[in-house]
């Protein structure tokens, strides 16, 4: 069962805009998981519209950014799957944030 913050999170990364096509994140439901691994830590899977995306690492940082901004959360670790490239994908998501909020 969904715990309260993972599902304020999955309804704030409902509003965020995807890049390429304009429409929300909830409209095209990419975001494929968003579980709260530990207390304040959230991990979120996503899949890309297309396994080539040009804008996968935007989108994760999107929805990173989007899940810092719930109250309560603490810790994010975006998890990209079904890109061609996911692991470099992955790393650049969450390398940024290695020195601030990570989900490391």
């Amino acid at each position: 069962m969904p715990s309260e913050l993972s599902k304020r999170v999955t309804e704030r990364l409902g509003d965020v805009v995807d890049e390429e096509t304009k429409r929300k994140l909830g409209e095209l439901n990419i975001v494929t998981e968003v579980s709260e691994m530990a207390t304040g830590s959230i991990r979120i899977r996503f899949q890309p519209l297309s396994a080539y995306s040009p804008i996968a690492v935007d989108t994760g940082r999107s929805i990173r950014e989007a899940a810092l901004s719930v109250e309560g959360v603490q810790a994010v670790r975006v998890e990209c799957a079904g890109h061609m490239m996911d692991e470099l994908v992955n790393r650049l998501v969450n390398e940024a944030a290695a020195g601030s909020r990570s989900g490391k």
